[in-house]
Parts: structure tokens; C-alpha cells; sequence
């Protein structure tokens, strides 16, 4: 099943796609170097205070701050890798590709298992946003639709030069009727193979009710 509905709009999807690229990477630096300072220096000022006089009840409050404002550090940090990793430029899409993996396991849960040929080299930026996001999307909606025990990512380099990116679930699968009726998994199907397109590769789905989903994306380097 790999057929979709075609977008009304491709060349403005296209430019919605290149916006939302552009205020994700705007937000996460914000994220990072803005407010990520800021809650730095409050934690900085609030370590100070551990050696204070404090009665009980106010040493209790204390390391309840303590521990919310890590708490807070920590989600804006998830924030800002969810809208643009910095080790995807850093390093590019095989380590961001790891390491998203490595974020999605819940361990006991779901597995989520990173495999790769070792031939990839560094892509374009684009080329790099654009499958991260693909395998993004493909991740998100195995977590909210699929109830996957363990899903596989595997990102190889044939002898042809060709890329192949691919994402396989163990979970319920679906079928095209199902597909009518869930708007938001075809909307981020649609946009997964729009990216794809975006540049020069080739997506295709399979998904069989109770055998779970597979998609890939092929494109030459």
C-alpha cells in the first residue's frame, strides 16, 4: 500500500515545509542560548543557598526548587533537540539518527533498534533535515497509532550509490480504509513522501493489519 493522496498544493506545501524548517532551527537557538542561559544563571543563584540556614519546612521547598528547575532545564533541552538536534549538523544524520533512537526506547516497552551499514558519508543539510524529519515522523506515528513492541531503523548505502532509508514497525499495521479515517497519519504520510520528492528520492509504505508498517525512502547520492 503505498499510494497516498496526492497534496492540493505541492509547491506550497514545499515552502511550508522550508518555513517550518526555518522557525524550528530559529526556536531551538533561542531555546538553547536564550532561554537555556537564563535557567542556567537562576540555578546557578539557587545552588549558592544550599549551605544556608533553613528551618524544615523551608529546606523542603528549597529542594523542591531544586528539583524543578532541573526538571525545567532538562525539558527545554528535550525541546530544542526535538526542533533541530544540534548533533545533526554537528555530526551529521547517522549520529542524529542514533541518538533519536536511543531517545525513543522505554525500556521494557519499546524498543527502538538504530542499524547502519557504516558507508554513509556527510549529505547536504537539506538532504540531512529532511530524512531526519522523515524518520521523525514515521517514529511519532508508530508511538501514537502502531502499539509497536519494536521498531527498526536502518540506514545503508548500496554499491549503486544509492541512500536507502527505512523504518519498520512490528506493530497493528492499517489498512486504506483505516488510512481514510486518520487524518493526522495521512497528513504525516503525505508529508514524509513530499520530502522525499523534495529531494529526488523515491517513498514507498507497505502496512498490513496486524503485521505492522514499513516505509522507505531511496534517493541517489
Amino acid at each position: 500500500m503505498s499510494d497516498l493522496p496526492e497534496s492540493t498544493d505541492p509547491i506550497r506545501t514545499a515552502a511550508l515545509l522550508e518555513g517550518q524548517e526555518e522557525e524550528r532551527q530559529r526556536l531551538a537557538r533561542e531555546l538553547h542560548d536564550g532561554i537555556g542561559q537564563l535557567l542556567m544563571g537562576i540555578r546557578w543563584h539557587i545552588d549558592q543557598l544550599a549551605d544556608a540556614s533553613f528551618t524544615e519546612r523551608q529546606r523542603n521547598s528549597y529542594q523542591e526548587l531544586q528539583q524543578l528547575i532541573l526538571e525545567t532545564i532538562a525539558t527545554t533541552r528535550q525541546v530544542a533537540f526535538d526542533l533541530m538536534p544540534s548533533v545533526l549538523s554537528d555530526f551529521g544524520l547517522e549520529a542524529a539518527l542514533r541518538l533519536l533512537c536511543e531517545r525513543v526506547t522505554r525500556p521494557g516497552s519499546l524498543t527502538v533498534d538504530f542499524q547502519s551499514n557504516g558507508k554513509n558519508q556527510r549529505l547536504p543539510e537539506t538532504a540531512e533535515i529532511q530524512l531526519y524529519r522523515i524518520t521523525q515522523e514515521a517514529l511519532t506515528n508508530a508511538l501514537k497509532y502502531a502499539q509497536a513492541s519494536r521498531i527498526e531503523v536502518h540506514l545503508s548505502e548500496t554499491d549503486l550509490y544509492q541512500l536507502v532509508l527505512r523504518i519498520v514497525d512490528d506493530g497493528i499495521g492499517f489498512s486504506v480504509e483505516e488510512l481514510t479515517r486518520r487524518a493526522q497519519v495521512q497528513s504525516g504520510l503525505r508529508n514524509m513522501k513530499l520530502r522525499a520528492e523534495l529531494l529526488g528520492g523515491r517513498f514507498h509504505m507497505e502496512s498490513v493489519p496486524g503485521q505492522g508498517t514499513s516505509i522507505e525512502v531511496s534517493l541517489s547520492r
